[in-house]
């Protein structure tokens, strides 16, 4: 005769298989924001083979940066001109620099769209322009000069880079002396380029060279460094691919066609540390400049 387990015997083997199963918890995907454009070529060319990563797009990496603050992302790029309106903010000490993508400064004049002059036909228009004493500012009128470009009567609005592409849609200004990772996205809406000149030195305010270049800076939450390494090494790996693969990889991911990207350099992600963080927030402040704490809305004029 065949003994039948007792009932405690097979209730508490339940009981064990219950929590075996409720012990086995997935683990959790790493949340990693980013607003899109260009700049994310290594991310979109990486973003098919990453496992267990939650990408999420957002509009604005100033709204990347409240996520990280609150903990709703692990990780995220945010622009590095944006990082000194959030340094003072709760919370911000649990965020660490652990990549960033640099881009050339490059000297670049957008016309809005709709306006269609030559460099010979810029009098009396307004131009934004960062500070009096830019660099690629310095490079635009010296190439004026060289190409008997008559740039006495142009009016100069000052405003942080950030705020150019805003002011050329809605008008206030017909034309804006851009940096060079600016420039895909004013293509893409529009604008067109009738100046860019690659070959600008950094070394001044506007475009210092300790910065590196640096556009974007992935941040990560201190709990997430070790969880952060795998993606940050497919980013890396992503990068060594051909050019063209990675504005491909753009294209594919976004609506910015490839002829826009072509002919305009590849943002380069690498890894960072803290040190670059430091110095971003240093620089910001030695300046004056604030990122988001800014008002767009006032710039300061000047009729040259």
């Amino acid at each position: 005769m065949v003994k039948r387990p007792s009932l405690a015997l097979a209730s508490l083997l339940l009981l064990v298989l219950v929590f075996i199963t409720c012990g086995k918890k997935e683990k959790e995907p790493l949340r990693v924001g980013h607003s899109g454009g260009y700049l994310s070529a290594a991310l979109y060319a990486a973003q098919d083979s990453l496992a267990n990563v939650d990408i999420q797009h957002f509009h604005s990496t100033s709204d990347i940066a409240y996520a990280l603050l609150l903990g709703t992302l692990d990780a995220g790029f945010v622009e590095a001109e944006k990082l000194t309106a959030f340094a003072a903010m709760h919370g911000f000490d649990q965020l660490v620099a652990v990549g960033k993508v640099t881009y050339p400064y490059g000297a670049t004049l957008i016309l809005r769209k709709g306006l269609n002059v030559r460099l010979q036909e810029l009098s009396g228009l307004t131009i934004a322009v960062s500070e009096p004493n830019c660099v690629l500012l310095d490079s635009f009128s010296v190439d004026a000069a060289r190409l008997g470009a008559d740039i006495s009567n142009v009016k100069y609005e000052y405003m942080v880079f950030h705020a150019m592409l805003p002011a050329l849609e809605s008008g206030d200004v017909d034309a804006a002396i851009i940096k060079g990772s600016y420039a895909v996205a004013a293509l893409q809406a529009g604008h067109s380029i009738l100046y860019q000149n690659w070959n600008v030195q950094p070394g001044d305010e506007c475009c210092p060279a300790i910065l590196e270049q640096a556009a974007l800076v992935l941040l990560v939450r201190r709990n997430k460094l070790e969880a952060v390494k795998p993606f940050v090494d497919a980013l890396i790996f992503a990068q060594k691919s051909p050019p063209d693969y990675l504005r491909h990889s753009v294209a594919e991911h976004s609506v910015i066609p490839f002829e826009i990207l072509r002919g305009q350099p590849v943002p380069e992600f690498s890894v960072a540390d803290d040190e670059l963080l430091k110095t971003l927030l240093e620089h910001k402040h030695e300046d004056g400049h604030d990122g988001d704490h800014e008002d767009d809305n006032e710039h300061g004029k000047h009729e040259q």
